[in-house]
Parts: structure tokens; sequence; C-alpha cells
């Protein structure tokens, strides 16, 4: 059985013929008088006329004196029908059509012109009686099977190109979105709103509870975000006097990968002056009603084992009665651990640091895939909306709504938040909450604040993402999407091909790649970069600021230990400061990057074995030494403790053993903190727990950034 490469030589010698006969396998210069749509519509009008077509072959078959090919453009599909005695024999040069002895180094694949008259064959079939053949482009690769299709997930989205070849409906899958698209913009026009520009890249980015890609400018020597939603700046847009503006864009949140949610999406985001979220209410429902009747001719859909009708009246959810009937919970009184202890018999597990808003978020999630809708969901907290205009008989809810329909949120909006102060002390509660580990609460924006303070009239604002496209579709993220993000690889065979494979020529999947320099040139296994090195590499790898903080706390300590243990303070300085190096860019795989890192650069046996021992996962590595020991002891509690520092208005000041041995016995409190793993740290390092404590915090009292 040939394998791709054999099937690929013996192209390129097709290839190769081609070029010795004179002919350019790949021209600039081509003729198309239709698209084959045309001819088998309305072969009336074209019967016996002569035409040029041009397409791809998907497929020859030869009938001794005659050859029939398939060919097809963006249209469709038409049958060529060439006779040995229509078309010239011999190749030639001078018109660069190929004779009919060399039809054979046609492949399907390749793309043709055709020239010839109109007609039926005996079976009826609409075709062309080719006369003439010039090839546009000689393909080195065979097209996977037309019958059998291309059925693997893996190659579809990889190799796009050839899903839209083999797989027709998917191209009509995307030609649908393109009208949805069109549709939205029609919509909004005819409503009044303006489309405008907004940045990609923000030094400050907000509008949405979302980790962001961060990224470098060189020119202004800044590092800037990608941005997560266009709300602030249409909002300064409102502000500076437009009354109805929308954008429709990309956006970008470093979040997880699942059927709803792809890192790069499109989405319609539009604010509407003197208007609220009632009013904003009744415009999304006839969106949606508009989009469903105009791509898909009905209002009627079946998801997911639900049925909905978006023409029939919406009703409304109330979000904290919806928790407290599910759960028995109130979200407003409740302690966290409760609510946590109910995520985690659902199998819901949240990253370090997430505060009352995303296990919140995640109560709601949980009931939100139970409802057919559609229903929009009200009074949503304030402190899960931070840019939301609180309800004026209730201010511990906002006017905020989401349509929900068969357990997905299609939407998001609400009447905006323009009091400045108000808006100021929510994003310094944001600002509170990402120190504390939170890469999803909200940056603080001044400039948005200072716009505010002055004036920006009543608005409402609402943002549809393309997973509404998703769903009426009923296909998954990717599958809506003609380039998701996959991870960069290449397969055996394409190294085969292109001779990839060695040091010299392998393109591998590109990672950020840890400085080599040191300042040691020890032997394998025993360099200790400096302090200045490692802290290059810390904010090379780590842009989330309270990541950096903490490594520069957990370094303090680590120092400090050190030097009253008498051992090593620049080893544990920097163990310290690069136990969590990779996080920021590969949690999942943390801390494994890491110690491929610093394997490679020839790291410390001693700071790998810490930073590997430092982590739970299983086979958990056991610490070796003092120094892995006390970064155990350290990591969690420098959290806890900073949690603490920060709820308290004198900071370590009069901060005790007392106090801190409570809030270690309080669940609730810090609740991220793994309690087990201090305390498996100070068993290792052989302290008592009330000393080592306070010597913890003495040492963070003594940091600039905390004092």
């Amino acid at each position: 059985m040939s394998t791709l490469k054999d099937l690929r030589d013996i192209r390129i010698e097709k290839l190769n013929k081609l070029v010795e006969l004179g002919i350019n396998p790949f021209p600039s210069e081509s003729i198309k008088d239709v698209n084959n749509s045309d001819i088998s519509q309305d072969f009336a009008k074209y019967e016996n006329e002569e035409l040029h077509i041009c397409g791809r072959i998907i497929s020859l078959r030869e009938h001794g004196p005659i050859l029939f090919l398939d060919i097809r453009d963006a249209s469709g599909k038409i049958q060529l029908y060439l006779k040995k005695e229509n078309i010239n024999q011999d190749t030639d040069k001078n018109s660069q059509t190929i004779g009919f002895s060399d039809l054979q180094l046609l492949d399907a694949g390749d793309f043709i012109q055709a020239k010839g008259t109109v007609t039926k064959t005996k079976s009826g079939e609409i075709s062309l009686e080719v006369v003439e053949v010039k090839i546009l482009t000689k393909s080195l690769r065979p097209l996977p099977d037309q019958h059998e299709g291309l059925k693997d997930k893996e190659t579809r989205f990889r190799r796009r190109y050839l899903d839209l070849i083999i797989n027709p409906e998917i191209k009509e899958l995307f030609g649908r979105k393109a009208i949805f698209w069109k549709k939205c913009r029609e919509f909004m026009g005819s409503n009044g709103f303006m489309e405008v520009e907004t940045p990609v890249l923000e030094l400050v980015t907000g509008g949405a509870d979302a980790a962001p890609f961060v990224t470098y400018h060189n020119a202004l020597d800044q590092n800037f975000y990608l941005r997560i939603s266009t709300e602030l700046y249409l909002k300064r847009l409102v502000g500076g006097g437009f009354e109805k503006v929308y954008t429709l864009g990309p956006n970008f949140r470093n979040e997880g990968i699942d059927d709803e949610h792809l890192q790069e999406f499109y989405q319609l985001e539009w604010y509407w002056a003197y208007a609220n979220y009632r009013d904003n209410m009744k415009l999304v429902t006839e969106l949606y009603r508009f989009l469903a009747k105009e791509v898909y001719g009905t209002t009627k859909f079946s998801r997911r084992g639900m049925e909905f009708d978006l023409a029939d009246k919406w009703e409304e959810l109330d979000y904290a009665t919806a928790i407290a009937d599910k759960f028995d919970v109130d979200i407003f009184k409740d302690p966290e651990s409760k609510m946590l202890s109910i995520l985690e018999k659902n199998d819901i597990s949240l990253p370090k640091g997430a505060g009352k808003t995303r296990i919140v978020d995640n109560l709601w999630k949980l009931i939100r895939k139970e409802i057919a809708g559609p229903v929009y969901l009200i009074n949503i907290p304030k402190f899960i909306s931070p840019l939301a205009k609180s309800k004026t008989d209730n201010e511990a809810l906002t006017e905020r709504f989401q349509p929900i329909i068969a357990g997905s949120e299609l939407g998001n909006g609400y009447t905006e938040l323009n009091d400045p102060q108000d808006q100021l002390e929510r994003f310094l509660e944001q600002q509170r909450a990402r120190d504390a580990g939170d890469k999803e609460a909200q940056m603080l924006d001044i400039d948005f604040v200072e716009m505010l303070e002055y004036g920006m009239p009543p608005v409402t604002g609402m943002g549809v993402s393309e997973r509404v496209f998703w769903f009426l579709e009923d296909v998954t993220s990717r599958e809506g999407t003609l380039f998701p993000q996959m991870k960069y690889k290449y397969d055996e065979t394409t190294k085969k091909i292109y001779g990839l494979g060695n040091n010299e020529t392998e393109i591998t999947e590109t990672k950020p790649k840890p400085d080599s320099t040191s300042s040691s040139n020890s032997e394998e296994g025993t360099i200790i970069p400096s302090r200045e090195e490692a802290l290059d590499l810390l904010e090379k790898h780590v842009k989330d600021e309270y990541q950096l903080l903490h490594a520069k706390m957990v370094a303090k300590v680590m120092a400090d230990y050190a030097e009253k243990l008498n051992e090593n303070a620049d080893l544990w300085y920097v163990t310290g400061l690069l136990h969590d190096l990779d996080y920021f860019e590969y949690p999942d795989e943390h801390p494994d990057e890491s110690i491929k890192w610093f394997k490679k650069l020839g790291y410390d046996k001693n700071l790998i074995n810490a930073v590997g021992a430092h982590s739970i996962k299983e086979p958990r590595i056991e610490p070796k030494t003092k120094l892995a020991a006390a970064l155990i002891a350290i990591d969690e509690l420098a959290g806890l403790l900073y949690a603490y520092y920060l709820m308290r208005p004198e900071g370590f000041s009069g901060m005790n053993a007392k106090s801190i041995k409570k809030k270690f016995k309080d669940k609730a409190f810090a609740a991220k903190v793994d309690r087990n793993e201090i305390s498996y740290g100070i068993d290792k390092l052989g302290v008592d727990f009330g000393e080592h404590v306070m010597f913890v915090m003495s040492s963070l009292e003594k940091m600039p950034e905390l004092s």
C-alpha cells in the first residue's frame, strides 16, 4: 500500500514532467466566464454556448478514448466531457494547453481551466464538452477519500481547508455564519446604531471577568493586554457624545477550552444612551427572533433535548431565589465553605484564589444547564456585576440580565454604572480580589473612572458572542469556528516529508524559554542563578501582579529562614522566587514545565527537588532537604497571611500567633489555602507551628511592598 510520501513523490514527478513539456504548473492568469452552478441552474440559457470554466478536479473516470472529470468551484460541481478527437493529441507550450496524451499528468485535487461547449451526455447529465484544458495549480498531495469523508475532528480542525473540500455541508455552515453577522449589522443599523472601532491592545483591560492574554509593545516598552471586551471603550464613546454605538469583532480570554468557549471569539456589543436594561431586553428579544427567522426561517428549535420557541414570551428568573430553591443557600449570608462543599459534591473544582464571585457563579451554572427557556435571568447580585447599576429598591442587586436558552447563557446586558465614586469602589474591590489571587477579577481602570467624572448619560449595554450562532447551529465552539486554536505539532509523516527530525531542521512547538545565563559555570545539576537572573526570569514568564508579589514574598521568607538555619540564602531565595515560574503560562502542567527548564539549564538538583515536592500531584515527590520542606511550609502560609493582611486596616501591625491560628482553623477564610500542606511542610521542617507562623509573619512585615 502506497504511503502519503509515495503518492506525493509520484505527483512531484508529474509536476516535473509538465515543466519539461514547457507547461507552467502555477500560472497567474485564468479565464472564468461563469460559475458551475450558473450552467446547471440555467441550462437552456447556456446550451451550445462556448465557455471557459474553472475549478478543482474532484474525480477522474477514463473510458478508452473518453475521459470524464468532475470539477468543483465555490458554487458547485459540473462534469467535463473530454473526447480524444476534440482535443489536440500533444501538449502545446505556446498555448499552455495539455494534450490528450498527457492528461494522465492530471490528478484529483488539481485546479484546471476548461474551454468547451455546454451540452448533455447520452445519460442526460449537463456537461461541458471540452476542446482545451489548462492547468492552473498542480496539487502535490492526494485529497482524502471523497466518499468516506473527513471524520477525524483533529484533522478537520487543523486542516480546515480539507474539511471544506471534503465536507460541503461545513462550507454551508460558515456561509450561514456570514449571513448571521451580516444580519446582526443590518439589525443594529435599522435601529439607529453606528458601528465603531475600539482597541484590541489595551494597557488596562476590563469589561468582563476573565484572565487576559499578555503581550509586549516594543516601541512603548510596556506590557499590553489583548482585550477581553469592548465595553469600557464603547462607554467612553457614549461619554464623548455618541448615543447608539456597537462593535463586531474578536475578543480574547485566556480561559479553558470547552464546547462553549474559545480563547478567541467574535462578539457583537452595543451601548444605548437614555435607555435602561428593560429597554435592552426588548431589543434583545427582537434581535434573537430576527436572526432566527432571517438565518433559519423559524423560531422553533430543539437543542440538547430541550424544545423552545423564541417567539414565546420570555419569562424572568431571579438569581438568588433560583440558587436558594435549588441548594438551600443564601448567597448573601451563608459562608463560602457551605457553597464550596456543594460544588465539590458536584465535581466542580475552582482555581487557586477563586473568591466568592467565582463560587456563586458556579452554583448558578449548575442550575442553568437544566433551563429550557427562553428566560431572562435578572436581579443578579452587585458583587458579581462590577459594572452594572444597582437597583433603586435594593442596592445589593443590579439591573443586569442574561438570556438563558437550553442551558446556555446567550448574552449579557445591563443598565450601566455611571456613578464614578460607586464605580471606583467596585473597581477597588475587584482589584483586591485580583491581588488576592483571582486572575479573572477586573483591573482598576482609573482613566475610565475619570471619564465618568466628566459625566456619562444613563446607558444600557449588551454583548452577544458567536456562542449564539454555535448554539443555533447545534455545534461546538471548535466546529463553529473556521480556525480554532490547537496545540502546535507536526505528525511523523510531515516530519519525514520535509526532513524534520534532527536538531538543525526540526521545528517544534513554540514555547517561551527561560534565559540560559547563570552566575555559575558549575557542572550540570549544581548551577544556582543569581537573584537578579532569577528575578528577570520570573518577570519574563509571570505577568500576573499577585503571582509576582507572592513569589517575592516566598523568596523573602525563604532567604530569612536560610540565614536562621545557616543554609545557602541565595539558593533558598531563588527557589522561592522560581517555585511557580510556569504557573502563569502552563497552570495545568505546573510544575512540570519549570522542572524541564531547570534540568535543561543544569540548575541545582536541590532547587529542582524543592519545586517538584511543593506540588500535590500524584505520585508525590518526597521533599529530600530542609529547602524543600521549608518551601512547602511557607508557600501556602504566605497566601493565608497575605489574605489576613488585606482585611486588616493596620496590616501586619498587631498581628499575633493566636489570631493567625484562629484564621488557620477557620476553613471558610482564604478557603483555597491548603492547610494540610502547611502542616505537612512544618512537620518535615521539624519546627514549632506557632514559632513558624510568627517567623513568616515577621519576615513578610519587613517587605517594602507590604509595609
